[in-house]
């Protein structure tokens, strides 16, 4: 029978934990026979069937873990576990404990420098030729070294080696070592388990020998595997001298006194970082300070560090992704995404689907259910344990038993087990390629991790089939971590193709695009250009476009030092991008310049006829470009009719007005901004001048937007958007441009103009708004300090003091019993006009937001905004006044309820619940409809008074939020009194926000449970639960977010409704419309 025996090393030291060694010989197999006769309690000789081994030693004595060894064998191996013969086949994972070449190193030791001088110059860059069955090393490690030679002939800086798992970074080091001749090399590493993988490969030297990359008469390398602190130096100064290579962990070379880091810096002349993506780690620094004047080189399968940042060093080679696809190193990664929202279902679905995968492949791949924890690789591996004919295992530290560990990776290595649950053991310093299934339970917001988990999964073998990824694409935290995979590797483009109809968001819209590209070489990634938008328009009368002449109509071609194009024919895309060298102003070296790098981007739509072209330097109008793309007969869109992009955006402010007037021969430009904005307008409406250009921001399609237009041609946004999103704007401007039915002037006339007054408006104000800034960044971002009580954004209110139209205007901060009054003063002084926000309460006021501040003072800088009961608007001392007088609410708006059983004068349930309030009833009526969650938001900091959500199912899935704002009423009938609905109105102004963005709403209402009064608190879910609405929120990231407004005063009669009522409820329902689009409902007594 075949026998495979274990390596013999020799060992020269032994302190304690750590060891000096060498390999005398490697792991190998024999023929043999079992010999009946057993000669010692536990132990089984085997007879070495070897005609030219003297009788006398040819057994071999086999003997347990706990075993004695006799004198009686020359030979004597002891194993991991009880010998038998069902398990004699395999002992290399034994250890010598008697041979007669023990003695003979013993007798004629090596030496660290005997050792390099066996390494004569006979090193061979054979490279491999599977075609022809030639053994050798693989192009990317070929690449590597001469790189890492070249480096080190130039330069002393720390160089680091980029080559993704799985293309032979390890057998690259050993490489480097011999071609080398590296006198004596630290090599570090993060965990144990690499550390014994790597020292491994040392001593045997890997495949070198094999291959005939080195020599037989090389003589292995003496590692020292550094398992503890050395307790003094001259324990250290043993263990190097003794080595050609010493390997250990951070976590022991990083703790070492600084002296004794720079005794190893004396000892070894190279310092090499294995898994350099970890060296964020102050030790890591610390440990690279100390060998600043040795030769650093860092091995990493991705140059992002765990923290996401970029690794250091100077990456001297980099083998893409994507070339080891192409080269047969790697197989291409299917990814078939499940959707779950409830978080209970996720790991069910998960694993239900990798074991079907594992079912549907070849009978040797290994599933890999991944987990973030211990206590989560319990719960995950009761999923899969009733897969029983799998053989299911679990792997992680809470698993104490060495030997249990290492009979588990046995079981998973000779396959008897083919699904295994862990944390992060089968990451680095373990290797099986059989690996072919992850299942991704959990994801660590780490790109490094990422990366160097897939590599375990890619590699090829010829009777491996391809590998697959599952993971929950309902969760956030997966299409993060997808996201920052495309925009940092454009080659998992390449290497990760989704497979199942789930959707990633945009990004697999961008995919499909980006894929219609030809030409485009890669290092021009699509996903990762995110172009401002801008463009100019050319009308074009051809039948069909010419994107490959672009080199006809582009100047300046001759002089640029890069040039890369691609054609998306289907959606009839160009894409340029040229690279220009530009000399450096403050030093004169040939070698030193920066890259001025430009892009163009031409589109071209048949049914229009329309062409744009995009310039990310905006810097021409690219007539020469369109005549060459679309022929002599094109025509530059221009003068008025490019202003025609200002329609369609509703509460259009202009921050920007350029005028051109002409004075007999000459003419005068001017540009008027801010408050001289109303007096450019003016001018225009009067034709006592023309439009230049303009910039201003509004709503458009129910959400926030800015556009700008330049009489020459140009139109742009402040918008940063991916290329295909570009196409669909250029599509919409052209829309409007083209569309000559829209007048300019018209367009302009119901533009807003904002005025600077020193007199407060003689007007009813309905609401305060908190500046702005609060609503475009997270509420976290702001903290208030309320007489000396910290106070979230989240619970806190700003309101209005009163409703007068004359007078100081006064607000209050509050939160629960806590208030801080503030006053608004406008003065005027000739033309001098200004305003100042002055504090009434003598308590202190404070924001903590970029450090702390008053509150009067950031108010003075950023101005809160009042809003009055004709849509008029004060911010500071600029004042907005509407063009036109909305109109009154439509009668099928106004609902009617039965307020039977409920006292209209009491507003709030409470946390008692008062079951005669007006939240009560509203809050019952919605719980009986099919929400899912109905949430009481009442209280300092709401978004409403009760907030009510649900998916509604059908052809176009979405979730539907409905807001109810709740007024009491002033008296105890209903009637026409237009006090009771100025402040609802207010509030609903107000939550229109909300619309922007579902997840900050959900968030925000997560964060206000419970509802806290006077020591008593209540669950704010009178529908639903937080687990609801935490699946909701995921699912708000992939699902179209709708919200309906409801305003509900039983003080209103609707039949005795004012015109004054129906006209304040007209404007608010109007702001509602013309900003994001909002339906409202207002509910009434009868």
């Amino acid at each position: 029978m075949k026998v495979k025996l274990p390596s013999l090393d020799f060992k020269y030291l032994e302190r304690n934990e750590s060891v000096v060694k060498q390999r005398v010989f490697p792991v190998h197999e024999i023929d043999a026979e079992i010999d009946d006769i057993t000669e010692v309690r536990g132990g089984l000789v085997i007879l070495e069937q070897d005609d030219e081994i003297e009788a006398e030693n040819a057994s071999i004595l086999v003997i347990g873990p706990r075993g004695i060894a006799p004198d009686t064998h020359q030979r004597i191996i002891r194993f991991d576990e009880t010998p038998t013969r069902e398990n004699i086949a395999d002992l290399s994972t034994g250890e010598w404990v008697a041979h007669p070449r023990i003695e003979e190193v013993r007798a004629n030791p090596s030496s660290p420098s005997v050792v390099l001088e066996s390494w004569d110059s006979s090193f061979s860059y054979k490279e491999e030729d599977p075609s022809n069955n030639i053994k050798g090393l693989r192009s990317p490690q070929i690449g590597a070294l001469h790189a890492i030679h070249a480096h080190w002939i130039v330069d002393d800086s720390t160089a680091t080696v980029v080559m993704p798992t799985g293309t032979g970074k390890t057998e690259t080091m050993l490489s480097t070592l011999l071609s080398k001749k590296c006198s004596k090399i630290l090599v570090v590493v993060p965990t144990d388990a690499l550390r014994n993988q790597i020292a491994e490969k040392f001593l045997s030297l890997g495949v070198l020998k094999t291959f005939g990359i080195v020599p037989e008469s090389y003589q292995h390398p003496i590692v020292g595997i550094l398992r503890e602190m050395p307790v003094n130096m001259t324990e250290l100064d043993s263990v190097f001298e003794a080595s050609n290579v010493v390997v250990t962990t951070i976590n022991i070379a990083g703790q070492l006194s600084k002296e004794m880091q720079a005794k190893m810096a004396t000892h070894c002349e190279y310092l090499f970082i294995d898994e350099a993506h970890h060296i964020g780690a102050k030790t890591w620094k610390e440990l690279k300070l100390a060998f600043k004047k040795n030769k650093i080189l860092q091995f990493t399968a991705t140059p992002f560090r765990n923290d996401n940042k970029a690794v250091d060093g100077k990456i001297i080679f980099k083998y893409p992704l994507k070339k080891a696809l192409e080269n047969g190193y790697f197989k291409k990664i299917k990814f078939d995404p499940v959707s779950e929202f409830d978080p209970e279902k996720s790991d069910k679905a998960i694993a239900e689907k990798a074991v079907t995968q594992l079912r549907a492949d070849p009978a040797n791949h290994i599933l890999m259910a991944r987990v973030e924890t211990v206590a989560r690789a319990r719960e995950v591996f009761e999923l899969y344990k009733g897969y029983t004919e799998f053989n299911p295992v679990q792997i992680h530290t809470g698993i104490k038993s060495v030997k249990e560990r290492k009979k588990i990776q046995a079981d998973l290595i000779a396959g008897r087990s083919r699904i295994v649950v862990c944390v992060d053991m089968l990451g680095e310093g373990f290797d099986l390629p059989e690996l072919k299934i992850a299942a991704f339970h959990d994801i660590k917001k780490s790109l490094a991790i990422t990366l160097q988990l897939a590599g375990r999964f890619t590699r090829a073998r010829d009777d491996l089939g391809d590998p697959t990824f599952i993971a929950n694409i309902a969760d956030v935290k997966v299409r993060e971590e997808l996201k920052r995979l495309y925009e940092h590797e454009a080659d998992w483009n390449a290497l990760l193709e989704q497979i199942g109809e789930e959707a990633i968001g945009e990004q697999v819209s961008l995919q499909q695009f980006a894929a219609g590209f030809t030409g485009l070489p890669t290092d021009i990634p699509l996903q990762n250009l995110h172009p401002a938008s801008s463009t100019v328009i050319y009308k074009t009368k051809c039948t069909d476009w010419d994107p490959e002449n672009f080199e006809r109509g582009m100047k300046g071609l001759g002089t640029v030092d890069k040039l890369f194009s691609g054609i998306n024919k289907e959606k009839k895309v160009l894409l340029v991008v040229t690279g220009k060298k530009v000399a450096v102003d403050w030093l004169k070296l040939p070698d030193v310049f920066n890259w001025a790098w430009e892009l163009y981007i031409a589109y071209w739509n048949e049914d229009t006829k329309a062409l744009y072209i995009h310039s990310s330097s905006n810097a021409g109008y690219f007539k020469s470009l369109a005549v060459a793309l679309a022929g002599e007969d094109v025509e530059l869109v221009q003068d008025d009719a490019v202003f025609r992009s200002l329609a369609g955006v509703k509460r259009l402010k202009l921050y920007n007005v350029g005028l051109r007037k002409q004075i007999g021969r000459l003419i005068r430009y001017t540009m008027q901004a801010g408050s001289d904005v109303e007096a450019g307008l003016d001018e225009l409406l009067k034709r006592t001048s023309i439009k230049s250009n303009m910039f201003g921001a509004g709503y458009e399609r129910g959400a926030r937007t800015s556009i700008g237009c330049s009489r020459k041609g140009r139109v742009w946004s402040r918008r940063v958007i991916n290329i295909d999103a570009l196409v669909r704007w250029f599509d919409y401007i052209g829309s409007k441009v083209l569309d000559e039915t829209i007048d300019p002037d018209e367009v302009l006339k119901g533009t807003l103009r904002p005025k600077i007054v020193g007199v407060r408006p003689a007007k009813v104000p309905v609401r305060i708004d908190w500046p702005e800034m609060f609503y475009l960044q997270p509420e976290t971002d702001f903290v208030l300090m309320l007489g000396g009580t910290r106070v979230p954004l989240h619970l806190a209110d700003i309101e209005l003091k009163n409703t007068n139209d004359t007078g100081n205007l006064e607000f209050s901060i509050k939160s629960g019993e806590i208030t801080s009054d503030f006053t608004l003063t406008l003065q005027e002084n000739g033309d001098n006009k200004t305003y100042e926000f002055s504090k009434n309460t003598r308590d202190e006021a404070k924001i903590l937001y970029r450090g702390e501040t008053a509150l009067t003072e950031f108010f003075n800088e950023n101005p809160p905004i009042f809003w009055f009961a004709d849509g008029s608007s004060l911010e500071g001392n600029t004042y907005i006044e509407l063009n036109e007088t909305p109109p009154a609410i439509a009668d099928n708006k106004v609902e009617v309820w039965d307020w039977q059983g409920t006292d209209i004068q009491a507003e709030s349930q409470g946390v008692n619940k008062r079951q005669d309030s007006i939240q009560y009833k509203v809050i019952q009526k919605l719980v009986a409809e099919d929400y899912e969650v109905v949430f009481n938001d009442d209280g300092s900091g709401e978004a409403a008074d009760i907030v009510a959500i649900r998916t509604v199912e059908g052809t176009h899935k979405y979730i539907e939020v409905d807001l109810y704002h709740c007024k009491f009423s002033s008296a105890a009938t209903a009637g026409a009194r237009i006090g009771d609905l100025y402040v609802v109105c207010g509030q609903v102004q107000r939550s229109a926000y909300w619309k922007e963005s579902a997840e900050r709403l959900f968030t925000h209402l997560l964060r206000r449970n419970p509802l806290k009064h006077n020591g008593q608190e209540v669950d704010r879910f009178e529908k639903g639960d937080q687990k609801i609405l935490e699946k909701i929120s995921r699912m708000s990231e992939v699902m179209e977010f709708r919200m309906n407004i409801h305003l509900v005063q039983p003080g209103v009669s609707k039949a005795r409704m004012s015109d004054e009522q129906k006209k304040l409820l007209g404007i608010t329902d109007h702001y509602l419309l013309e900003t994001y689009e909002l339906p409202f409902k207002v509910i009434t007594s009868a």
